[in-house]
């Protein structure tokens, strides 16, 4: 059996909300977009998604909190009949997509020296290619030349250049040097609501409709 029915209160309350001034209806959907807003900041500071699970961590291991300029940049757009919450600034939209979706971006070389700064020469290797070279199993001479031992993180760091650092371990893996590659973002939500969020806030639009009605 299929049941129908129509719920009076809501359908009244909703067409309260179309009846308002474009002035009263624009003030009502700014608190909703603010609304959303403050929820997804608040999601990047937690660094947990819209289902409220933690995000993947760094690629790298490190610890540092991920997104935590892009709150501040989240926008409010009203009109008398919708509210946007988007980004003003076009790449960093582009950015907050990339880890609200988990789509893949394409680098080149010449992007990641614009975008992380080119290799000083002489600059010593970096804690994170000591780690990938002992995770590929480097390993260098014993005192007095008698057998191998696997380096340490010190030793590396110390006595290798970041470039040294690069070369071997291209070698170590049978790897060429690449000028293009492909990076896949882990998926990040921050940015909406989720069901619950949507249901609580759509009741706060309709009472606040039948307030200023």
């Amino acid at each position: 059996m299929l049941k129908l029915g129509f719920n009076s209160e809501k359908a009244s309350n909703e067409l309260k909300l179309l009846l308002l001034t474009p002035q009263k209806r624009r003030r009502i959907l700014r608190g909703a977009g603010r609304k959303v807003r403050r929820d997804s900041r608040k999601r990047i500071r937690g660094q947990k998604d819209l289902t409220g699970k933690t995000w993947q961590g760094r690629s790298n291991g490190r610890k540092t909190r991920m997104l935590k300029k892009l709150g501040k940049h989240v926008q409010v757009q009203t009109s008398p009949n919708t509210a946007k919450v988007t980004f003003g600034n076009k790449r960093l939209g582009q950015i907050a997509r990339a880890h609200q979706d988990g789509i893949s971006q394409e680098m080149t070389a010449a992007e990641a020296s614009r975008k992380y700064g080119t290799v000083k020469e002489g600059a010593k290797a970096t804690r994170e290619q000591a780690k990938a070279l002992r995770l590929e199993g480097y390993k260098i001479r014993r005192n007095k030349g008698k057998g191998w031992k696997k380096a340490t993180l010190k030793w590396i760091t110390t006595n290798l250049s970041q470039q040294q650092a690069g070369l071997i371990l291209r070698t170590l893996r049978d790897e060429q040097s690449k000028t293009r590659w492909t990076i896949q973002l882990p998926e990040r939500s921050f940015l909406g609501q989720n069901q619950i969020e949507y249901k609580a806030l759509r009741n706060q639009v309709l009472n606040e409709a039948f307030r200023l009605s």
